[in-house]
């Protein structure tokens, strides 16, 4: 496996913006979130992540509208977050494949609605966090054809998020590969590109993102999001999502230890079998792969900076987990300073 490696940490500059947006925005996201499923690392990565909408509009040649488009991009990802959180959860997931899809299509249909018209659908708060993002992004956007362009991406967005509940929550036997590949890569990709989209809303971006860039975010959305799986696999069993890509992998080489261990929410049977089984190595990049993402997103600044230091963190972090048999090395484990950004930090040391 080949990990990509970062010039620097990007975890100062993510936490300082994470900061100082949730100094202003907590009190909006507290209301769109009564029951504070958002844990507080998330809500600080998700604000800080509006940095790469600012990275971007740099790129693109802007520099007057950076803080703004950081703080859209802040409300952009802690609103996704808010839904997630619901249509994630176990509680959410009963019911057959159709009715599930219809609910979480309805469920997520008012922030939408809500971002696109600038004002609250309904009177969830959740609403009140998403109309004040149409607002911005509509004061941001320097003609109409922008503005389409990142609601587009944005309902692009909203509707992974349906497609990747309908994939992921179901048994291995029910999705095909290519529909477990296509949300994996989906997920991440299509969010990371709506962030970083927002920095071509005003005027001082003198392009848009090409359509060569937008594949270089679903390379980068790949391989962020097998890492996040694969770190996370226990604890995405554990919420009934079965089908994720190392999920999957699992049951097609070992189905009834999968299945067993899945059940049993014995994290460590799960660990040797990703060991056993290769899957974890199938989860992290080869030397074609880490080529491939230092290549991407050329003309756009520090961008793939910050998004290999993310993919970095992540793969890291799998392998630095006291139950990884990987054979992980101390200079595995995570920079401490980024520890306050991830769900469960860096509380694990390699041996």
């Amino acid at each position: 496996m080949n990990l990509p490696t970062p010039l620097r940490s990007y975890a100062p500059a993510v936490i300082a913006a994470g900061e100082r947006w949730l100094a202003e925005l907590g009190p909006v996201v507290d209301a769109a979130d009564p029951g504070g499923r958002v844990a507080p690392s998330s809500r600080l990565l998700c604000a800080g992540l509006g940095e790469l909408g600012a990275i971007t509009h740099r790129a693109l040649g802007g520099e007057q509208h950076a803080e703004a488009v950081s703080r859209a991009g802040a409300m952009l990802s802690l609103l996704t977050k808010v839904d997630d959180q619901i249509i994630d959860a176990p509680d959410f997931h009963g019911g057959d494949r159709r009715d599930l899809v219809r609910r979480t299509r309805a469920f997520l249909a008012p922030t939408l609605a809500s971002l696109r018209a600038g004002r609250p659908a309904t009177g969830e708060p959740r609403c009140a966090l998403a109309a004040e993002l149409g607002r911005a992004l509509r004061d941001l956007a320097a003609d109409e054809a922008r503005l389409a362009r990142a609601l587009t991406t944005i309902a692009a967005g909203w509707e992974v998020q349906v497609e990747a509940v309908r994939v992921l929550t179901s048994h291995p036997a029910q999705v095909t590969r290519a529909e477990v590949a296509r949300v994996t890569r989906s997920i991440s990709g299509v969010w990371l590109l709506m962030i970083a989209r927002l920095g071509e809303l005003p005027e001082g971006a003198q392009r848009a993102i090409t359509p060569i860039e937008e594949q270089g975010f679903h390379t980068f959305g790949w391989a962020i999001q097998r890492a996040d799986a694969l770190a996370d696999l226990a604890k995405d069993l554990a919420d009934g999502h079965l089908a994720s890509w190392p999920g999957l992998l699992l049951w097609e080489r070992a189905p009834d230890a999968y299945l067993d261990a899945a059940a049993r929410g014995d994290a460590a049977a799960i660990h040797a079998l990703l060991r056993a089984h290769d899957v974890d190595l199938e989860c992290l990049p080869d030397a074609a792969e880490a080529a491939a993402l230092a290549a991407a997103l050329p003309d756009l600044g520090e961008a793939r900076l910050l998004l290999g230091w993310i993919h970095d963190f992540l793969a890291r972090r799998y392998l630095a987990h006291p139950l990884c048999t990987r054979g992980a090395r101390r200079e595995a484990v995570p920079q401490p300073s980024a520890a306050r950004l991830f769900p469960g930090g860096v509380a694990c040391s390699a041996p």
